[in-house]
């Protein structure tokens, strides 16, 4: 399980993850269903979404790979 730590806004951030990797946070507000987009530099995880319903400290986001299933876990901080 890795723990994605994120800032609780709407701004788009850095984010850092349990085993010392990074990726980016952005938010688009623009389409019909707002959601926070995650994306991880080197490609060391797979990309993900989760809508803005969703995004709550705590939330388990299970993305499932062509090669494998990782979980992450959404940590406020």
């Amino acid at each position: 399980m890795i723990t994605v730590f994120v800032q609780n806004n709407d701004k788009t951030q850095t984010v850092r993850c349990s085993d010392g990797s990074q990726g980016v946070m952005q938010f688009d507000k623009d389409s019909s269903a707002p959601f926070y987009k995650f994306q991880f530099y080197a490609h060391r995880h797979p990309s993900f979404w989760v809508s803005s319903r969703q995004f709550t400290d705590g939330k388990k986001v299970v993305v499932k790979d062509v090669d494998h299933e990782e979980n992450f876990t959404l940590k406020f901080v």
